[in-house]
């Protein structure tokens, strides 16, 4: 292997470890730390349960739909749709 190549590799590595550790350090070290949790539940939770707001819209909706059932068999004397 070339040693410049080898000197880029470790720079450009280097160059990332050093980036990611400021990244981290900046974030732990603000005042804000409540907000940064309150942001890490909220990705937990939607990571357990990736449809949970569709979820619940449909079971909004089908309650809806079940009650212009009842509505519509309490209106036809129970014959349906035929």
């Amino acid at each position: 292997m070339d040693p410049n190549r080898a000197i880029l590799i470790c720079c450009i590595t280097l160059f990332l470890v050093i980036g990611i550790n400021a990244a981290i350090y900046v974030s732990v070290s603000r005042k804000n730390t409540v907000g940064q949790i309150e942001l890490m539940r909220r990705t937990a939770r939607q990571a357990r349960n990736p449809w949970g707001k569709e979820d619940k819209d449909l079971q909004e909706l089908a309650a809806h739909v079940s009650k212009i059932k009842e509505l519509r068999e309490k209106g036809d004397g129970g014959k349906g749709d035929e």
